[in-house]
């Protein structure tokens, strides 16, 4: 799978990751339709490749101040525990079926995105320059 496909869905994944788009997004499906991955091993591929992704990207919002510490402690052992969930249940799904799941999660978090929201607040914050 080294080459061209790999260096360019490499770069992807790590820009789209940067910015806190989530490379897994691009890659899984054109691992699966390109590259004849199972849907499993696609995911697996796209996780163990986020890692050093996400460290890096992590520790650039983190010199910038940006990541609450409480509230990353107040997650981490219900992420891991979730990961840990979501790992088995990959595992043990038909792949056409963790296909399907994979691609109404893209759905909805396409809808999401589409979905019009109020200009004036951000994540449910006021902004900066606004006053109660």
């Amino acid at each position: 799978m080294a080459g061209p496909w790999a260096v360019a869905l490499g770069a992807a994944m790590g820009l789209l990751t940067g910015m806190g788009i989530g490379g897994g997004k691009l890659v899984v499906p054109l691992m699966v339709l390109a590259m004849g991955l199972s849907q499993q091993r696609a995911q697996a591929v796209s996780l163990a490749a986020f890692v050093p992704t996400a460290l890096a990207a992590s520790w650039v919002h983190w010199r910038a101040g940006r990541i609450e510490g409480r509230l990353l402690r107040a997650l981490a052992p219900w992420v891991l525990a979730g990961a840990a969930a979501g790992a088995w249940l990959a595992n043990h799904l038909a792949s056409p079926s963790l296909s399907r799941l994979y691609g109404a999660f893209l759905l909805l978090v396409g809808a999401y995105e589409l979905w019009p929201r109020s200009p004036g607040r951000i994540r449910g914050r006021r902004r900066a320059t606004e006053h109660p």
